[in-house]
């Protein structure tokens, strides 16, 4: 299988956008809430038709033994590894390999470089040596980008950013996920760094969703192609409803105020019943489910 044809499952036939999962954190801080079961990520994947679910060889297994079919979505195999426990978790090292990721079925392979750090040279060294062997075997490369941000000056970090999307490009990767650069002009300057396809980072945690969904949607209105978003889905509380929000927002082109009417529908429900169902959003239809396919 070529490089463009699996290129081309990671992205939405219709939006040409794509919206991922990204499960990786576990390697780096344990074992967080919503990771616990993999199976239940590959159900809210299939669900919404998720173009990938990102995780490390051994998640992948799991989710692959469960009773959940992964027939909706695609798998990304991420080498890239540190830990919180670790003298220096910025320092990413390749714990799995391209081969490893075809005798698995992957649909590509991610890896994690941390720029502006002591140690950046080592994982440049690594991205632009996995990309070598990743085109040799027809496999995309999905570089995560992180910066070291510039407390200073949110235009500093823009110019980081955009470097390190540069960087990605140059070096062979075919997508690059990087951290909002917090101005949709910031946002137009990091997409037109290189021409590969640019997603959104989710970033930590936030509780402001709304400020969440227009930060999205002002880098989807600057060019860029999509959302690789982890923590701020499966750490929330309802991720089925942050998962239909997120994928109307990225592939019906709905609005920030309309994603959020769509993830407070669990609240509403709530203060007005006492019982919500989430039956109505976690376990779709076949109807439903093909708005998405």
């Amino acid at each position: 299988m070529s490089k463009l044809l699996r290129l081309s499952k990671l992205f939405h036939p219709k939006s040409g956008r794509s919206l991922m999962l990204p499960v990786d954190h576990g390697t780096t801080y344990g074992p967080l809430r919503g990771l616990s079961s993999m199976p239940e990520l590959v159900r809210i994947a299939n669900r919404f038709r998720l173009q990938a679910l990102i995780a490390h060889k051994g998640a992948i297994h799991r989710a692959l033994e469960g009773d959940e079919p992964a027939w909706g979505t695609e798998f990304i195999l991420h080498l890239s590894a540190s830990t919180t426990l670790g003298p220096d978790p910025s320092r990413k090292q390749i714990v799995s390999t391209v081969r490893h990721g075809l005798q698995i079925g992957a649909a590509g392979i991610s890896v994690h470089v941390n720029v502006g750090v002591p140690q950046e040279h080592e994982m440049i060294r690594d991205l632009g040596i996995v990309c070598d062997e990743a085109y040799a075997w027809g496999m995309p490369v999905l570089a995560m980008m992180n910066v070291q941000e510039d407390t200073s000056s949110l235009s500093a970090t823009s110019r980081k950013i955009a470097h390190a999307v540069r960087l990605a490009g140059e070096l062979g990767a075919d997508l690059v996920k990087i951290q909002n650069p917090s101005s949709p002009e910031a946002a137009a300057e990091v997409v037109s760094a290189f021409d590969i396809p640019v997603l959104l980072a989710g970033g930590n945690s936030t509780t402001d969703k709304l400020a969440f969904f227009r930060g999205v949607q002002e880098m989807l209105d600057a060019g860029g192609r999509g959302l690789c978003v982890g923590r701020n889905l499966f750490e929330d509380p309802h991720p089925s409803h942050m998962c239909q929000a997120l994928s109307d927002l990225v592939h019906k082109r709905c609005s920030p105020e309309e994603a959020y009417n769509t993830y407070s529908l669990y609240e509403q429900e709530l203060v007005l019943t006492g019982n919500p169902s989430r039956a109505k959003i976690s376990h779709l239809d076949m109807e439903t489910w093909e708005e998405y396919a």
